[in-house]
């Protein structure tokens, strides 16, 4: 199938661009919104012309029912007429019922003698007729339900037509809904019902029930309107409401086209017609440039400011083009800076590879690519001493010239403290300590630092929120190695990091990494994910950690296509090749089997890296994302701390610690303790909007410890403090 492509203005014949205009829109939009309006006008006229004409007549029934009951009441009785018929009536099978309209029928009530009861029957159907004529309605009648058979006896009939005149006990099925409106009626209001019938059409009957001394309903007055007649006077008022709003709609339509034309199509003409020329001129160079200068629209509304901004802009593309000279060749100042800086951050990084050609006990590949032309991603390698190597991968939050910034003040003290023979936590720990002295633009490193023994392979690394490393044993294959994780450097003032040991063998390969890998996206928004990293590991050659790293790149690049990058790359892959030999102790391993578990210590701050060590070992073995078990050791330490020094103060005495795990995978941590009772719960959160100096004091810890969990409650039980923590793994 082909489709033709839409003319534009400029392509379209006359007559298609006055069937186009405003001018013919204005006048179709006019005329389609009369009609809509008029229709919904006349609907509501009818609806309020009808309600009102059939209030009038039900109005005028009630009148007329009123005057024919006191008539009949008076004049006649009307009431023991009522109650003799329906006693011939009710003493009738329902065979003989069925018989209405034959002689043998009428021969039921041949012994109530109507000629001889003084005349009442036709004084009352007399003084009916009368009311009839008089009131102009449909038919007035005495009549009496059958609830049994749904049905009306008819008591006296003042039908004129004698031939649709119906006689004493006749009767004929009703709506069981009117019959019930009007034998239930309380009293109120006007009794009516609105029914369609077969023989009469629409009728509204109004009633009134004529009752005994007794207050028993004897019978009803019954007046018929019919609802035709209303029928026929809304057709007639339509017609001519529907010629009024014709006219008002042209006359309307006609003036506002008028209207438009004067006020919105001729000067958009005109305006249209200035941008032509323009156009013109500027290919022409033709020194004239006041051509929307020169428009003379006063038209008071936007119209007019249109013409005044496009003057404006006119005057102003003239001085643009004389600066655009100048700004071109500031971009391109700034380009050539920006190459520099990406230059400057290039050689900040170790680049010659190999590195330290002399040294054979290990091997060593890295590749920083960043998402812009600086990042925040960094990694380092450098000989502490002739003995031991210093290996780093880091991140700054942030990306661009701020993370880069950063990032080599970070590369410098990290390295700096390193380099004074400091182990790997207590390097990490200066590290932050120097951050958070002066850290007014609130960022934030992640890093893993690992120090190498190069003659035993002894490796002591510290992870600060950093990802896993990655480990391949010699002959197998790379597995996440999943250490205990550290606050990110610049977090909290204060932190202290732990280490571990990992005793390397000949042919053993460590790999590091930024999130940039594992989080690398494809045009699906799907991640790289490091379940799919680790397959990739272990399916390219990694005969030497060159091809590692290029293996990973390659492996990224294929998942993403051409997808943007939005996240700094970092790898660094080391291969250690010193003398084979067997290590003394026990193999590392990457997690041991986490269960229900208690651990009860003094409260002592002295014992804090006992309960976080024993809360991470748990933690690891139920597979805790390293962003999780950051935010629980967080909470952890803020809480025993709290413990150790408030609960029994100036005393001592113990906290138990209780881990567990409830489906699906929620770390639940219970602390108890015999202390002061205490709900640190009913502390109200610090408003951390204002400045520290205007914070009350107290309260941030338990913040913290909130904002870091998913759930967190506490209880007086048995004498004990129970505060319980829940986090989903």
């Amino acid at each position: 199938m082909t489709f033709r492509k839409k003319k534009s203005v400029q392509e379209m014949s006359k007559y298609e661009q006055r069937r186009h205009s405003l001018a013919a829109k204005t006048w179709r939009s006019t005329v389609i919104s009369c009609i809509v309006f008029g229709l919904i006008a006349e609907f509501i006229a009818l609806a309020f012309y009808s309600a009102s004409h059939m209030k009038q007549l039900i109005s005028v029934a009630d009148s007329a029912a009123h005057q024919s009951k006191m008539s009949a009441t008076h004049g006649s009785d009307a009431v023991g007429l009522s109650k003799d018929v329906m006693a011939v009536y009710d003493s009738l099978s329902d065979e003989d019922r069925m018989k209405m309209g034959t002689e043998e029928y009428r021969d039921f009530y041949a012994d109530l003698h109507f000629e001889q009861k003084g005349g009442q029957y036709d004084t009352l159907v007399h003084m009916l007729a009368g009311t009839l004529s008089y009131y102009d309605v449909y038919d007035i009648y005495i009549g009496m339900y059958d609830r049994k058979h749904s049905a009306i006896i008819y008591i006296v009939d003042a039908d004129p037509n004698l031939e649709d005149r119906y006689m004493p006990g006749d009767w004929e099925e009703v709506d069981p809904n009117g019959l019930d409106k009007f034998m239930n009626w309380n009293g109120e209001g006007t009794l009516y019902d609105v029914e369609w019938t077969k023989a009469y059409g629409l009728l509204c009957t109004v009633a009134l029930p004529m009752e005994d001394d007794e207050g028993e309903i004897a019978s009803f007055m019954l007046v018929d309107i019919s609802v035709e007649n209303v029928l026929v006077g809304m057709w007639e008022f339509a017609l001519q409401l529907t010629i009024a709003l014709a006219l008002v709609t042209i006359l309307l339509a006609w003036l506002q086209t008028r209207r438009i034309n004067r006020a919105l199509v001729k000067p958009i003409n005109q305006i249209a017609e200035a941008s032509v020329k323009y156009v013109a001129d500027r290919k022409n160079n033709l020194a004239e440039k006041e051509r929307f200068a020169k428009l003379n629209i006063h038209t008071g509304d936007e119209l007019e400011n249109l013409s005044l901004a496009l003057a404006d802009m006119e005057r102003e593309l003239t001085d643009y083009e004389s600066n655009l000279t100048a700004i071109t060749a500031e971009k391109e100042r700034i380009g050539t800076e920006l190459s520099l800086a990406t230059r400057i951050q290039a050689s900040m990084l170790p680049h010659v590879f190999p590195p330290f050609p002399h040294r054979k006990e290990f091997d060593l590949y890295a590749m920083m690519t960043p998402a812009r032309e600086v990042g925040g991603d960094f990694y380092d390698f450098f000989l502490i001493d002739e003995d031991h190597l210093g290996l780093v991968i880091a991140d700054v939050s942030g990306k661009g010239i701020p993370a880069a910034l950063f990032m080599m003040i970070a590369k410098t003290i990290l390295q700096s403290c390193a380099m004074l023979g400091n182990g790997a936590a207590e390097t990490l720990t200066r590290m932050n300590e120097a951050f958070c002295s002066n850290n007014q633009v609130e960022m934030f490193v992640t890093v893993w630092l690992g120090i190498l023994e190069i003659s035993t392979g002894k490796l002591t690394a510290a992870n600060a929120g950093h990802e896993y490393p990655a480990i391949k044993r010699k002959g197998g294959r790379f597995e996440l190695f999943k250490d205990k994780h550290g606050l990110v450097i610049g977090g909290v003032e204060g932190m202290r990091y732990q280490e571990y040991e990992l005793q390397l063998e000949p042919g053993d390969m460590l790999y590091v990494y930024t999130d940039g890998v594992p989080e690398a996206s494809d045009a699906e928004e799907k991640m790289f994910g490091t379940k799919r990293m680790v397959e990739a590991l272990n399916k390219i050659d990694n005969s030497d950690a060159r091809k590692v790293v290029e293996g990973i790149r390659d492996s990224v690049n294929e998942f993403v296509k051409d997808a943007e990058q939005f996240d700094d790359i970092t790898m660094l892959c080391m291969e250690y090749k010193g003398a084979e030999k067997n290590p003394e102790g026990e193999d590392v391993k990457a997690g041991t089997e986490a269960a229900k578990a208690t651990l009860t210590v003094e409260a002592n701050t002295e014992n804090l890296y006992q309960v976080l060590g024993f809360v991470d070992e748990r933690l690891e073995a139920e597979g805790c994302s390293p962003k999780a078990q950051m935010q629980l050791d967080l909470a952890v330490e803020e809480i025993f701390v709290n413990v150790a020094n408030y609960a029994y103060a100036p005393n001592a005495g113990d906290a138990t610690i209780t881990f567990a795990v409830e489906e699906p995978k929620v770390a639940v941590i219970t602390f108890e303790d015999r202390g002061v009772p205490y709900d640190p719960l009913k502390k109200e959160d610090p408003d951390v909007t204002l400045a520290a100096n205007d914070r009350k004091i107290g309260g941030l810890g338990i913040f913290m410890v909130k904002k870091n969990v998913d759930d967190i409650f506490y209880e007086y039980r048995d004498e004990k403090n129970v505060l319980t923590i829940k986090k989903a793994l």
